[in-house]
């Protein structure tokens, strides 16, 4: 107990020497300039403090650690200046002159600039912002993240799909097509960066091996401004997008509205094999999709209040809201004997509607009780709903029997309520500095299935194929982290403990799944630096994967008469072990990993081959490894043109036990990356040119082996009026190769599917700023919390 009180108290109590540094602040012609800002940061470039230099244009530090800082002084009228230095060797009074702001206080454009890639001590930041990749959708800004491979509407990460998604920090309630969907309608523009955190600190939660956290734009400029959106698709189909989005900012309010609407008709292509041993005959069939969704609604709304510089609030809402999404599936399968001769076939038409609605509100309060004690404190409220109607008739021409027909409707609703509160406490001490806190939250989730059907000549309800299910989960989770520097290391070090307390109710079957479980999950990073270009770094992280809560419920839920998809109330959470060796150097980044997963769940494919039946199944599997290497390099061939260039490396295995209950090994080698190149046509037009490539070969998935494929796109970007508006030129997938098959063959299952997800297309892209332009806010933008597991 004592102990506790003086880790509570210790920001009161902490009496370390302090050291004062004074200076002041001046321009090219030496006169003092009053009111400038002066910000101090830490040597991880953190901020410690804020302030304004006096009518004489001093100021005065108080400094309690020996150790480097980054000081950091600008003014309205002149550009930013910066000094790196340590503390014991400053021993006369600083003085920093600020030269004047060429021509035009405007926010920096840099014309046809490539993203950045930053390797930070435990992620991988890639900046985007002003890129030419800013005028993509998010999702497809996404897609060409290193690191990150797109599978569909699956993300994964060094083989691995455990991953979590965060949009500063937060997590939204959607995932696979529902995450898709909302980011293809989500505005590139508005994406600052993206981190990939292979190894996340124990702060985070455990869920996921890797997180994946989307950071929006903040507006660094007072007074109001905005941005106007117009975007047209054309692939196989048209889509259009159009969105707003507005800012504005004094002193002491920060405060972002955007809305993006978009519609239009999305198609995706798919041929099926199926082929039973038994009579040796296959079942072939061709779906080609088409849906159409004219009202996709996503918003933001965030409000940042700062009274004075030891407080911060931030509120806000983001959402997104489909009210219907419709189509009809015409789908043909015939039947093939062993000698190719077809001698039978069944006709699928499927009428189904959906929709979806999603909400999450957040609240945070962060406090500096001293310059180097402060105290953060968030809540969230995320709300999901969703309905999945479907009326599915199947014309039946068999050999031997009569023609028939059979139908049956299912009627879906889902909900979801999540509510989750985080304190956590950030300190120094003596050039240690640590974090701790704790998180509680609180999910529950139903799912009401109503199937009817003719089986006995008339559609009737049945009770045996509809099913209720209701689950509930308590998280409770405690870390602790320090993180130190001496001369050319760094270390950090976390402990995170979760509790975790479920259960779920199914009515049909009835059947209950009660369990508690609690994991110590510790983290461990070093890094040295041989130079201030180069240095090494060493990693290691415990992580989980628990199932989504659907992959949970195992009511049958039926795409065609031959076919269902089915979860598992039982499934086991996914324990993942993370080593990663890095090394960077003069913009090089190479990464050396492995991977180990403990019960991995996944969806996989059984044919049941009595009852000539696919069924599409949430399981887990005995366990898979993986390890390899990614190479990362910018070049900068001349001072118009650059290329980038990111690759991977990586051997990857899974252990399952078969429909044989024989335990298989799958293996592959994989090999992929991005590689583009950037060009600036004229600089003061702010024209360019962009080409590039990603590529994959192939991968697997449990017993399933997934073909490689590669996507090649040419985008231009130019801007008119003053910068103030900017049109965009994308050709995405050129040729057409962003196909795959994902195949399961062993033992008497063969089965496949190959999809295309209609991914050629021509975007264009208008984009028009307006209001104020110009002066640039000096303050930071400041990091939110995470959010919870999904």
């Amino acid at each position: 107990m004592k102990g506790l009180l003086f880790l509570l108290l210790a920001p009161l109590l902490s009496t370390a020497q302090v050291k004062q540094v004074g200076g002041h602040i001046q321009n090219g012609n030496n006169e003092r300039l009053a009111d400038a800002s002066i910000v101090l940061l830490d040597s991880t470039y953190q901020q410690i403090r804020e302030m304004k230099t006096d009518h004489s244009g001093k100021f005065a530090l108080a400094l309690t650690e020996h150790t480097k800082y980054y000081l950091k002084a600008s003014h309205l009228n002149f550009g930013t200046k910066e000094l790196f230095f340590y503390c014991d060797t400053i021993h006369s009074p600083l003085v920093l002159t600020l030269l004047p702001k060429v021509k035009q206080l405007e926010e920096v454009n840099v014309v046809g600039r490539q993203p950045r890639l930053i390797r930070k001590l435990d992620r991988l930041e890639f900046n985007v912002q002003q890129s030419n990749l800013s005028a993509l959708n998010t999702w497809d800004i996404l897609k060409r993240t290193p690191l990150v491979m797109a599978s569909g509407s699956d993300l994964m990460v060094r083989g691995s799909k455990k991953i979590m998604v965060l949009i500063n920090d937060r997590k939204i309630l959607l995932s696979g097509e529902e995450l898709k969907t909302y980011l293809e309608n989500s505005a590139g523009n508005d994406v600052q960066s993206i981190e990939v955190i292979t190894n996340p600190p124990a702060k985070y939660e455990a869920e996921g091996s890797t997180v994946i956290n989307i950071k929006l734009t903040k507006s660094t400029l007072y007074g109001y401004r905005g941005s106007a959106v117009a975007l047209a698709e054309k692939s196989t189909t048209w889509k259009q997008m159009f969105g707003l989005t507005q800012y504005y900012k004094n002193e002491k309010f920060n405060l972002r509205a955007a809305y993006n609407f978009g519609r239009g008709t999305y198609a995706r292509y798919e041929t099926n094999y199926v082929y039973y041993p038994k009579e040796q005959n296959s079942w072939e069939g061709t779906m080609d999709r088409f849906d159409t969704n004219n009202s996709q609604n996503s918003y933001v709304l965030s409000m940042e209040y700062t009274p004075d510089t030891t407080w911060l609030i931030n509120m806000g809402l983001t959402g997104y809201y489909g009210p219907r999404s419709y189509g009809v599936y015409e789908v043909p399968t015939a039947i093939y004997n062993k000698d190719r001769v077809q001698e039978s076939s069944y006709f699928t038409t499927n009428d189904h509607e959906r929709s979806n609605k999603n909400n999450n509100l957040y609240l945070q309060v962060t406090k500096k009780l001293s310059p180097q004690w402060s105290i953060n404190w968030a809540s969230y409220f995320t709300s999901s709903q969703a309905t999945n109607d479907q009326d599915v008739l199947t014309a039946l021409n068999f050999k031997g029997e009569r023609p028939s027909n059979t139908r049956f409707i299912s009627n879906n609703t889902s909900e979801n309520r999540l509510f989750s509160t985080q304190i956590d406490m950030k300190g120094k001490l003596k050039g240690l500095e640590f974090e701790f806190g704790g998180k509680f939250s609180t999910v529950k989730t139903t799912s009401d299935l109503i199937f009817s059907d003719d089986e006995s000549g008339a559609l009737q309800y049945r009770p045996d194929k509809s099913s209720l299910f209701d689950y509930k989960e308590r998280n409770a989770a405690l870390y602790t982290s320090f993180n130190y520097s001496w001369k050319k290391w760094s270390w950090k070090a976390g402990l995170r403990g979760e509790y975790t307390d479920l259960e779920g109710r199914v009515s049909e079957p009835e059947d209950m799944n009660k369990m508690d479980y609690f994991v110590l999950f510790p983290t461990f990073y070093i890094q040295y630096a041989l130079s201030d270009q180069q240095q090494f770094g060493l990693s290691y992280g415990k992580r989980i994967s628990r199932p989504a809560y659907s992959w949970l419920n195992p009511a049958k839920s039926y795409y065609n008469l031959f076919s269902y998809f089915q979860g598992d109330p039982r499934l086991r959470a996914t324990i993942v072990h993370n080593l990663n060796l890095t090394w960077t150097k003069d913009n090089w980044n190479v990464d050396l990993f492995y991977r180990f997963e403990k019960w991995p769940n996944m969806e996989i494919a059984l044919q049941d081959n009595v009852n000539h039946q696919l069924i599409f199944q949430y399981t887990n599997i005995r366990k898979g490894q993986g390890a390899g290497i990614d190479l990362g390099k910018n070049f900068q061939l001349t001072a118009l043109w650059g290329l980038n260039l990111q690759l991977e490396g990586m051997y990857n295995e899974n252990y399952f036990m078969g429909a044989d209950a024989v335990l298989h090994k799958n293996d592959v080698f994989i090999g992929n990356g991005n590689i583009s190149s950037n060009y600036v046509l004229d600089k003061n037009a702010g024209w360019n040119l962009e080409l590039g490539n990603t590529f994959t070969s192939p991968t697997i998935q449990g017993p399933f082996r997934i073909t490689g494929y590669s996507s090649t796109y040419v985008m231009s970007n130019r801007k008119f009026f003053n910068k103030r508006l900017e049109v965009n030129l994308a050709f995405m997938d050129i040729f057409r190769t962003e196909k795959m098959r994902i195949s399961s063959k062993y033992a008497d299952q063969n089965n496949y599917f190959d999809d295309y997800r209609d991914t050629r297309k021509v975007t264009v892209t208008l984009r028009y700023h307006f209001g104020n332009q110009k002066v640039k806010s000096n303050n930071q933008p400041t990091k939110t919390e995470e959010q919870k597991r999904l």
